[in-house]
Order: structure tokens, then C-alpha cells, then sequence
């Protein structure tokens, strides 16, 4: 009996490790190693993560703040659905209209990934679609989504791979719009974050990201309502791991992936990113997410370097500045030019920099760009730190600003429409005389017909003069 006991756990043991392990939005860690590590006592200090690679950027610039192995590939699972979701809203999908989902979107999809259940032949609307893919990451809803999008999924991909291409994804390669498992759908944590900057510039993406709950309503086929709640926890006050600042974003797992998380917060005006790639245990992304931005927000501030800026009042003083006028201005009236610049422009800095050492550059181009005609590098220890645009509210100053060449170039131009413009003059003159012509030869011709009809008139009335006599 015990024998049979020992084979039957064998058995069972055996059949258990047998099946892959497909995506699941959550799994704690499986392996024993140190948890998340802050410093509170030197804030300056970055914290130690559990992760394998991260990132934290600032949302409006893409200034990086901090990065772990940023640049190495990995799998992102789920937070694929960032790039499905911006995809689709910029097709300008109808969220009332209604899809019927197909085979492929209910069976291409694993079964014990997260889904809601759709079946085939089911009519949700894209709407709805939209939602249960950010929201719930389900798997089926993101592969109709595509379908819906791009006809298939392989026609989806080349949409999502051509996308992150645009952005500048230099180590990024889709497959899949769910995510799902493939040893050629890739991405990295530097990546990731400009696709999540880009998507945020959407103001509908932002609120689908951050939402928390929503319901399917019933269906044709499905009498009750789905309600759904977001796997992201930090945006979840119920939640142990509740971060106050954060705003939204997207969870991902499988078993080749590990954890992966994508977050964005705002806090005191400064929006960051961070992205959390290959950790082991869902537990972690969030903790090495709040170590990262309590490590950010502690440590970096911003600072406006042109607050009080002149050209008269800058370092080089207002021989610089006519020097800028001279440069660009030569036929001009200097006294009607307004040169400015952005004073509210800002540098997200970290507070320890010493701000009296960050160096301006003036640098002036060789001819107008529109109406910018330079711009202010800031330079610190030896490395550019920013830069922001020289500009001119001069009217039709692009037009009036050229060089040598141009003028030539434009005299001409101008020599040749007057040579074209002169033939056509001629042309149109010897038309003119031909018309004239014409008229006068045929009122001629008329005067000459209407004399011979006369005379022929008055012959035959003398004839009959002449008979009746």
C-alpha cells in the first residue's frame, strides 16, 4: 500500500512540473534574497533593488535620474499593453462600437493567463476592450483589440514594432499585443520609459492607466456584468502598498519574465517614470518602486537657470549682444529686433549640484530655423545639462534673415520670373496685334460686301426704272 502511495506522488509530481507556467499578473518571490534596501539616513544614497533592471526618468524631458542595467533586454510581459493601448487609441477607435470576438483572439491565448472570460462569437465594445486590457491585462481582450486595430495580430506587431521605432526604441522588438511569452518579444528599461513618456502625452491613456475599477456590462452571451479591479497596487488606497503619489500604470508576469512593472507620479510638479524590469516577486516592484522615487524626489529639484537673464546682463555683456545682431541683423534696425528666450525654462537638477558652476554657452546657427536663431547651452564639469532656444518675435524675420548665397540665389530667381514674365508679355502682345488685325480685316471684308450688295441693289432699280419708262 505505502508503495502505491510513493508512485502516486510521483506521479502526480511528475505531471505537475511538466506544464509550462504561463502569464499571471501577481506571484511572490520563489527564491530566498535580500529585500528592497533604502537609506534613510543618507538619502543621497540610491537604494538597492531587487530587480534586475530600472529605471526612473522625468516624464516631461526624459531626463534619466537614475538606471539599473537600463539598456539590457528582457521580457516585458504585460506592460506590452501600454504600447497595444496607444496604438489603438491613435487609430481613433469608437469606444461604442461593438466587436465580435474571434477563435483566434478566445484559443490563441493561454488559458491560465488573465483573462475575463470572453467567449467566441461575444460582442463587447472597444471600449470595454480598452479597459479590461489596462486595467485587468486580460490577454484575450488585447489580442481582439489588435485584431480590431490591424485585422491580426502579425499586422498588429508590425504597428507596434514601426511605433516604438518612431519613438526611438533602439532595443525593443513586439510580437505579441498581450505580452505573452516569445523568446522575440523584447524590450529594456530605458525603452519602456519612452514608450510610457510618449503614451502620457495622451490625456485618454492617462485616465484609462489610473483607473481603478471598471465593469463589463453584460453581453450576448454572458447575462451578468464583469467588474474589474487593477492589478496595480500603488495606486490602490486599500492596498499595503498604496503610494499616494502614484498616478497609474501596468503590472506584468510570466515565468520567463519575472515581475515587471511600469509606474508614473507627480509630486510637488515633478512627474517621474519608473520602470521595473525582471524582478523576482511582485511584491518587489513595488517596493523598489517607492525606494526609487522616495530616492528621486529627496534627491532632485528643479532649477531655472534664465530666471533673471539678458543678453545686456550675461557674462558677455552687450557687445556679445550687438555681436548676435550684427551676426543675423546686418540690414536691420537693431532697436526694432526682440531677441528672447524661455525664463521659466528649467533643469531638473540634483539638489547637491553646486548651481554657480553650471556654465552658459550661447550658440548661434548659420542661418534662421523659422524664428530661432541660436540657442543657450548649460554646461556642467565639462557636460552639456540642457540647452534651450534663442528666439525672435520680429515679424517675417525668417524672411528678411538670409545669407550671401541666398541673395543670390533669390536675385536670380527673381531675373528668371523676370525673363518668363517678359515672354509672356510678348506673347500675349502679338496675340493682341493678330486680334486686331483680325478685326480690322473683317470690318473691312463687311464695308466691302455691304458696298457690293448696295451697288448690285441700285443696278437692278434702274433696270426696272428704265422698263417701266
Amino acid at each position: 500500500m505505502k508503495k502505491t502511495i510513493v508512485i502516486c506522488l510521483a506521479l502526480l509530481l511528475t505531471f505537475t512540473f511538466s506544464f509550462p507556467s504561463c502569464a499571471t499578473e501577481t506571484t511572490e518571490a520563489t527564491t530566498e534574497h535580500p529585500e528592497t534596501t533604502e537609506y534613510p539616513d543618507d538619502p543621497s544614497k540610491a537604494p538597492d533593488l531587487v530587480a534586475n533592471a530600472a529605471i526612473v526618468i522625468d516624464a516631461a524631458t526624459g531626463q534619466v535620474l537614475y538606471e539599473k542595467n537600463s539598456q539590457d533586454k528582457k521580457y516585458p510581459a504585460s506592460i506590452t499593453k501600454i504600447i497595444t493601448t496607444i496604438i489603438a487609441l491613435e487609430h481613433n477607435v469608437d469606444f461604442n462600437e461593438f466587436v465580435t470576438i474571434s477563435e483566434n483572439a478566445v484559443w490563441d491565448v493561454e488559458r491560465d493567463s488573465t483573462l475575463i472570460g470572453l467567449d467566441v462569437g461575444e460582442k463587447v465594445t472597444v471600449g470595454d476592450l480598452v479597459y479590461a486590457t489596462m486595467v485587468k491585462s486580460a490577454n484575450e481582450c488585447a489580442y481582439a483589440l489588435a485584431e480590431h486595430v490591424a485585422g491580426d495580430k502579425t499586422a498588429f506587431a508590425k504597428l507596434m514594432n514601426e511605433k516604438a521605432a518612431e519613438i526611438g526604441c533602439e532595443n525593443t522588438h513586439f510580437v505579441t499585443p498581450n505580452g505573452l511569452h516569445d523568446d522575440d518579444h523584447y524590450t529594456t528599461a530605458y525603452d519602456m520609459a519612452l514608450i510610457t513618456k510618449y503614451a502620457l502625452q495622451n490625456d485618454t491613456f492617462r485616465q484609462i492607466a489610473g483607473t481603478l475599477s471598471y465593469t463589463v456590462p453584460a453581453t450576448n452571451l454572458a447575462d451578468e456584468t464583469r467588474p474589474l479591479w487593477n492589478g496595480n497596487k500603488m495606486i490602490n488606497p486599500a492596498e499595503p502598498y498604496y503610494y499616494e503619489y502614484c498616478e497609474g500604470g501596468k503590472t506584468g508576469y510570466t515565468s520567463k519574465s519575472n515581475n515587471t512593472l511600469v509606474t508614473f507620479s507627480k509630486k510637488d510638479g515633478l512627474e517621474l517614470i519608473c520602470v521595473i524590469l525582471d524582478c523576482d516577486g511582485g511584491k518587489y516592484t513595488y517596493s523598489d518602486s517607492r525606494a526609487l522615487y522616495n530616492y528621486c524626489y529627496n534627491n532632485y529639484t528643479y532649477f531655472y537657470p534664465l530666471s533673471d537673464f539678458t543678453f545686456e546682463s550675461d557674462e558677455a555683456d552687450i557687445a556679445k549682444s550687438n555681436t548676435i545682431l550684427n551676426n543675423y541683423y546686418t540690414t536691420l534696425n537693431h532697436e526694432m529686433i526682440d531677441l528672447s528666450v524661455d525664463r521659466g525654462y528649467s533643469l531638473l537638477i540634483n539638489k547637491s549640484l553646486d548651481t554657480t558652476k553650471i556654465e552658459r554657452e550661447i550658440k548661434l546657427f548659420d542661418k534662421a530655423q523659422d524664428n530661432v536663431l541660436g540657442e543657450i547651452i548649460f554646461i556642467y564639469e565639462g557636460n552639456q545639462i540642457g540647452s534651450t532656444a534663442i528666439t525672435s518675435t520680429t515679424p517675417l524675420l525668417s524672411s528678411q534673415m538670409t545669407t550671401e548665397e541666398e541673395k543670390t540665389d533669390s536675385s536670380s530667381t527673381w531675373k528668371a520670373i523676370g525673363k518668363i514674365a517678359l515672354r509672356i508679355l510678348i506673347v500675349i502682345g502679338a496675340l493682341i496685334v493678330i486680334l486686331l488685325i483680325y478685326l480690322l480685316l473683317a470690318s473691312l471684308i463687311r464695308k466691302f460686301k455691304r458696298r457690293r450688295r448696295r451697288h448690285r441693289y441700285y443696278r437692278r432699280r434702274k433696270r426696272d426704272d428704265d422698263y417701266y419708262f
